[in-house]
């Protein structure tokens, strides 16, 4: 399997114990360790419901989203489980655009998921 990064093949170890695991993440040791997960959550009200937002990646440089697509296991089981009343979205960039139509569609509770917000757009620091 090639990291989705940088596009080099991921090498795993392989013995006894762990012969037959298949490998989920499409992202390799290097590149995770250069670019880690800093998850965040917040509430953020809005005018028909609250915003339940998990943050991915809080700050550091932008980088291929469908790399870490296999973290998102945690944030669906967690949906599944607590939030179902609500309106699941996932986006990779999290902008003020956005947010403004989601505010006029009415959905209610909101659970979002997203890598990065729009302070990487702007290229602002928190």
């Amino acid at each position: 399997m090639l990291c989705e990064h940088c596009k080099k093949k991921i090498i795993t170890e392989r013995h006894l114990w762990n012969l037959f695991k298949i490998e989920i993440h499409s992202i390799c040791d290097r590149c995770y360790q250069r670019y880690p997960l800093f998850p965040t959550s917040m509430m953020i009200p809005l005018d028909h419901g609250m915003a339940h937002v998990h943050l991915m990646i809080s700050k550091g440089e932008k980088i291929e989203p469908i790399s870490y697509q296999s973290f998102l296991k945690v944030y669906y089981q967690d949906y599944l489980r607590h939030h179902l009343k609500s309106t699941f979205i996932y986006e990779d960039y999290l902008d003020e655009t956005l947010w403004q139509t989601l505010e006029s569609l009415g959905f209610g509770d909101l659970y979002v998921v997203t890598l990065y917000e729009n302070s990487h757009e702007k290229g602002e620091e928190r």
